[in-house]
C-alpha cells in the first residue's frame, strides 16, 4: 500500500498563475520590470528561500513592501480553486483509503485555510508547512516531516510536485516524485528523477490503479 503527499500551491491548488502578475505589479510600483517572470525558478521554495533570491537578483527592491504589495493583489484579484483533476484524484485515492497529506512552502496556517476555502481539507490525515522544518525545499525536510505525521515511511509515498524544486526535494527524500507541470516545464534532469510526468492531476488515477 502507497501514500500520496501533495505540494499545495500550483499542483492542488491554481495560486501559481496569479503571483506571476503580483509579482509584476509589485516590481513595477517600484519601478522594476520582469519580476514575474521569475516565478519559475522560486516555485516550491519557502518565503525565506524566495526572499533571498530576490534579494540576490533585485538588490534594489524594497522586500517588505513588495511583500505587502503582492498580498494586496492577490487580495484584490486572486481566487483560490482546485487545479484540473484534483478533486477526482483525491476521490479515488479516498476510495482506497490512501493516506494523503500535504507538505508545502506555505505555513501550515495558509495550509490548512486555503484547503478548507476549496473544500478539500478532509481528505488529508497530515499537513507540514515551511515553519515547521529548517529547510525548505529542494531540501526534503517538510515531505520527510509529512511522512512521519503520516506514520508512514518515505520510500512508500508517492509525491505530486509542479516545480522542479519540489521534485528535488521529494527525490531526496526517497519517495517516488509524479510531476505535473504548471508555469514552467520540467528539464531533462528533473524528468531523469521523476517516477512519471502527467498534464493533470486525474492522469495519476490510472497509473496508481495499476499499482495496487
Amino acid at each position: 500500500m502507497f501514500s500520496a503527499i501533495f505540494d499545495m500551491d500550483g499542483t492542488l491548488l491554481d495560486t501559481q498563475q496569479i503571483y506571476i502578475p503580483a509579482w509584476e505589479d509589485s516590481g513595477a510600483k517600484q519601478g522594476i520590470k520582469g519580476v514575474g517572470e521569475h516565478i519559475s525558478n522560486v516555485c516550491g521554495m519557502n518565503e525565506a528561500g524566495w526572499t533571498s533570491y530576490l534579494e540576490t537578483h533585485f538588490p534594489t527592491l524594497d522586500i517588505q513592501s513588495f511583500k505587502q504589495n503582492v498580498l494586496e493583489y492577490i487580495s484584490e484579484n486572486g481566487v483560490i480553486r482546485l487545479k484540473e483533476g484534483a478533486l477526482e484524484l483525491l476521490d479515488f485515492l479516498k476510495s482506497k483509503n490512501i493516506k494523503m497529506a500535504v507538505a508545502s512552502g506555505a505555513s501550515t496556517e495558509s495550509i490548512i485555510r486555503n484547503l478548507k476555502e476549496v473544500g478539500v481539507f478532509n481528505y488529508f490525515g497530515a499537513f507540514a508547512g515551511s515553519l515547521d522544518v529548517e529547510n525548505g525545499k529542494p531540501a526534503p525536510d517538510v515531505f520527510l516531516l509529512a511522512a512521519k505525521r503520516l506514520g508512514v515511511a518515505p520510500e512508500e509515498c508517492f509525491v505530486f510536485e509542479d516545480s522542479a524544486n519540489g521534485i528535488k526535494a521529494g527525490y531526496r527524500a526517497g519517495m517516488k516524485c509524479i510531476g505535473v507541470p504548471d508555469v514552467a516545464e520540467f528539464d531533462s534532469d528533473i524528468k531523469a528523477i521523476m517516477f512519471a510526468e502527467l498534464k493533470s492531476l486525474d492522469e495519476a488515477i490510472e497509473l496508481l490503479r495499476n499499482m495496487e
